[in-house]
């Protein structure tokens, strides 16, 4: 038995060898037959697999790259860094932009290490410059003048398009008018659309009393944005337990206020909103109130809402 073990070890041995000797001569074909052979006896090695990957990415063969990479890394094979990379690297070359920036903005928002996110915004880049280059040969379908004829409504609607597309055609564009703009709402679509494309630029925001320069490709999605992710859940479980009946309301409230505020944090932690929130709606539906809230907390939610009331007229 041990002689088997012995034999074997020397057989991947001889095609690790094998494979370094062509790879590094460049004879493409009888690299991936003996790949094939090489990983019918174990699991390639890290430095194979990059091989490999090199290996098809000169032969022109990239589709086959990316279907080797999804499996691996849906069985968990390998190191997912050098798959995801490759994997990428593989559908910029096929053109593929779209995807490329579908798959890294997933990436983007997880804790990944340092090296790997580099590697990632790089590629990102590449495909980002190459749709704006495609874009660039066509005038966008909404102009400045366009854009600044519509009203609030079309102007929300229309972000939300884009946003939803990721349509880099219109980067310029939401540069240009962002600093013009006073609605804190269509701010608000403005910076979630240019964190969808990535935008890694800096703004000056002014929004309830807080200035801030923000970049729009390290902002949170709306969902994750605190008000929303923690303040709203808390406040809705509260108000389902007294009141089931409010439970939209109570959601329209603080969703109004998310969208007004966002990005801005006024330093307030979430459970002094909640309470102060919860305040508020004992008041509005003519209840006791159950718990003390913050005075200060309170007092700000009552200059937010005026500040809204105002800038809605």
């Amino acid at each position: 038995m041990d002689n088997k073990v012995t034999s074997h070890q020397r057989f991947i041995k001889k095609f690790e060898r094998d494979l370094k000797s062509y790879f590094e001569s460049g004879e493409n074909d009888r690299f991936l037959k003996t790949f094939n052979r090489y990983t019918a006896l174990t699991e390639p090695s890290e430095h194979a697999e990059e091989m490999l990957y090199e290996t098809l990415l000169q032969a022109n063969r990239q589709g086959e790259l990316v279907d080797y990479t999804l499996e691996q890394m849906n069985s968990g094979d390998g190191n997912y860094e050098t798959h995801m990379v490759y994997m990428l690297k593989a559908l910029n070359d096929m053109g593929n932009y779209e995807e490329v920036l579908e798959f890294s903005s997933h990436l983007l928002d997880e804790p990944i290490p340092q090296g790997f996110r580099i590697d990632i915004l790089s590629l990102r880049q590449h495909a980002a410059n190459k749709l704006r280059g495609i874009f660039t040969d066509k005038t966008p379908d909404v102009t400045r003048e366009t854009f600044d004829s519509y009203h609030l409504f079309q102007k929300l609607e229309f972000l939300e398009q884009i946003t939803e597309t990721h349509d880099l055609a219109y980067i310029d564009l939401i540069i240009e008018v962002f600093d013009e703009t006073k609605r804190n709402e269509l701010q608000t679509a403005m910076l979630l659309y240019l964190h969808s494309v990535r935008y890694n630029g800096t703004l000056k925001i002014e929004k309830c009393g807080v200035k801030m320069a923000v970049k729009p490709s390290e902002l949170t999605q709306l969902e994750d944005y605190f008000m929303i992710d923690d303040v709203l859940q808390k406040v809705v479980d509260e108000v389902e337990a007294f009141n089931p009946s409010f439970t939209e309301a109570a959601k329209e409230l603080i969703m109004g206020h998310a969208i007004y505020m966002y990005p801005v944090n006024p330093g307030f932690t979430s459970n002094a909103f909640v309470s102060a929130y919860l305040s508020r709606i004992e008041a509005m539906l003519g209840m006791e109130e159950s718990a003390a809230a913050d005075k200060e907390v309170v007092d700000w939610l009552d200059k937010l809402e005026r500040e809204i009331a105002e800038n809605s007229l």
